[in-house]
């Protein structure tokens, strides 16, 4: 038992791991061979009693017959004739015992007596002294009125037996003798062995139907369920609203209806996360800050461009040198610290690029509140910290500029009211630095005023063809006497003709004035400043170059600015640092573009452009 309990066991386990087309076909044919087995068991038992018990009744109703025969009358009649007849009535073999317990019985072909038994001919009788206890005592029970019917061994008659025994009446009345019916055992076992073998290859064919039976509906069984595997394992790898090939009306195709639904519904729902990713990756690409995200392990779960050209890295994981790292490290530990405390934090740092990046980084948390990662921001502040300084240059710059001038005439007017001034010449000088000092801030507050006029679009300019070469004369004969008193050349250089173009005379002179002023502020005595004009395409070039000390490459992106200045300690400069700005938004108010080309000890190059008249673009 414990064997066939470890064998169901590992057949159990055996059932787990293998698909539902192997244990539906298991299972039926485990069930099919069961009941075979069970089948032939209970039938070879059942049929065995049956046999034996209708043998039982069969032989003793005989039996009583047979009593009955040899109690009539029939003296006439031999006695082995009377037995031979009830031996082929009964299809059993007969005995008599007599009062004597002497058992008689027709000798049998192939018997002891050895000779064939002839229906013309008076045998002997076969005869045996019954003297075995157990059989003495079987027979004096039927000699004593008593029917008998058993299996067993019985010695007169010859091994194991079934048989079935009843007395012998005389005509008076008392008992003669007993009859006694027997088959021998073997024969009986043989019956029920056949009916056995019948019934065991009824069931052979029964099982092998079955067997057949159990495939064929395991197999229509499970064809769609394969089906269905099949579609959700492609699903699975990314394959969605494919059909579903299932005409079924039951609960398998219900199931594959459903499939079906769901895989056009997780395609259609699929593309529009794609789509939404895509715009998002796009809009977190494009923007010009940078984003890191973490998960709640630490691990980055995205960056964008931004972020790797803020800390300077080729690639995330890339291997940069130890100072790049570090801002990379700084700002995963800054994650890391937010996933795990919930708040959020900032920090600003400098990159080996020498900008300022500020970090920025908060928590993310889910619908229940739980937190499940961290997102970083990276800015780029040097420009705002720039902006920030030069609005603090332009306050400072504004309050200086002022105050000179203010200065200066506060100087002058304090000895004219304290009566210091008693001469008409110390008093016209006062006059004249206070008149020179009243201009100059005229000149400033004008620029201011001018430059937001500008900015704002509330001064604008009208465009008319005209002639660049006059306004290149006047701008020199404007600026000759300046260039003359710092021993600096002056010229004008113009070497093809040159085509009308749309501008305004005042503002170009205005531009070319500004120019030619920086210019002369930055060249050294003995040094040159040539204006000139040149086509190119549907554009006059109109440029200021010198030969002075030129400007320092870091200063270059910022000369456009209010109230910059270059460094003052190498040349003279005595403006406000607003030129370079007007002139940059009237030359842009007029449809042109003003550049600047500079070496540091070899001078610089100013270049405005204009338009060309319509009519003369051809």
């Amino acid at each position: 038992m414990k064997f066939l309990l470890e064998r169901f066991r590992v057949f159990k386990r055996y059932l787990i791991d293998r698909s539902i087309y192997t244990k539906l076909l298991l299972g039926y044919l485990t069930l099919t061979f069961g009941l075979a087995v069970l089948i032939v068991v209970t039938s070879y038992v059942f049929m065995r009693q049956s046999i034996v018990a209708q043998n039982k009744e069969g032989l003793l109703e005989k039996a009583r017959i047979i009593a009955a025969i040899f109690t009539e009358e029939h003296k006439g009649a031999p006695e082995y004739v009377r037995m031979r007849n009830i031996e082929n009535l009964t299809e059993a073999q007969v005995i008599y015992v007599g009062q004597d317990m002497v058992a008689r019985r027709i000798p049998r072909v192939g018997g002891p007596d050895n000779h064939p038994i002839m229906d013309n001919i008076d045998p002997a009788l076969q005869q045996s002294i019954i003297n075995e206890a157990l059989d003495v005592q079987l027979v004096t029970s039927i000699l004593k009125g008593n029917d008998a019917c058993d299996i067993s061994k019985v010695d007169f008659i010859g091994g194991k037996v079934l048989f079935a025994g009843s007395p012998v009446y005389a005509p008076d009345g008392l008992i003669a003798g007993a009859a006694i019916l027997y088959m021998p055992y073997v024969e009986v076992q043989g019956m029920a062995t056949d009916m056995t073998l019948l019934i065991m290859m009824s069931c052979v064919l029964a099982a092998g139907l079955s067997a057949v039976f159990a495939l064929v509906v395991s197999r229509w069984l499970v064809r769609p369920i394969e089906t269905l595997t099949v579609i959700a394992r492609r699903m699975s790898a990314g394959h969605y609203g494919e059909p579903v090939p299932l005409d079924q009306k039951d609960e398998i195709g219900e199931l594959g209806g459903a499939l079906g639904h769901l895989s056009f519904r997780l395609k259609n729902v699929i593309s529009d996360l794609r789509d939404e990713k895509s715009k998002l990756e796009q809009i977190l690409s494009g923007i010009g800050e940078g984003l890191v995200a973490v998960d709640q392990d630490g691990t980055v779960v995205h960056y964008n461009n931004a972020a790797l050209e803020l800390l300077e890295l080729s690639d995330w994981n890339a291997e940069n040198d130890p100072e790049r790292g570090a801002y990379r490290e700084k700002l995963l530990e800054m994650l890391r610290q937010a996933t795990m405390s919930g708040e959020r934090a900032e920090e600003v740092w400098k990159n080996a690029s020498d900008r300022s990046i500020a970090a920025r980084v908060w928590p993310m948390r889910n619908e229940e509140n739980s937190l499940i990662g961290a997102v970083g921001l990276l800015r780029d502040v040097s420009e705002a910290e720039r902006l920030e300084q030069m609005r603090k240059d332009y306050v400072a710059n504004i309050s200086h500029e002022l105050r000179t001038p203010l200065t200066g005439i506060r100087g002058m007017v304090e000895p004219l009211l304290d009566g210091y001034m008693d001469t008409e010449e110390e008093k016209m000088d006062s006059y004249r630095i206070i008149y020179q000092e009243t201009m100059r801030l005229e000149k400033l507050i004008g620029d201011m005023l001018d430059m937001s006029r500008l900015q704002a679009g509330r001064s604008p300019i009208e465009l008319e063809p005209m002639r660049i070469e006059g306004v290149l004369e006047a701008a020199l004969r404007r600026m000759q006497k300046r260039a003359q008193e710092g021993g600096v050349e002056l010229c004008v250089s113009i070497r093809e003709a040159l085509p009308a173009v749309m501008g305004n005379e005042d503002r170009i002179l205005q531009v070319l004035i500004i120019l030619m002023d920086n210019a002369l502020s930055f060249t050294p005595t003995g040094g040159k400043v040539t204006l000139s004009a040149r086509r190119q395409g549907r554009s006059v070039y109109v440029s200021v170059a010198d030969t002075g000390a030129g400007i320092d490459p870091s200063d270059l992106p910022y000369i456009w600015e209010r109230f910059y200045k270059a460094d003052k300690s190498r040349m003279r400069t005595t403006g406000t640092g607003l030129g370079l700005a007007i002139a940059k938004l009237v030359v842009e108010c007029m449809g042109g573009l003003i550049t600047v080309r500079s070496e540091l000890g070899k001078g610089t190059e100013f270049e405005f452009s204009l338009a060309i008249c319509e009519e003369q673009g051809a």
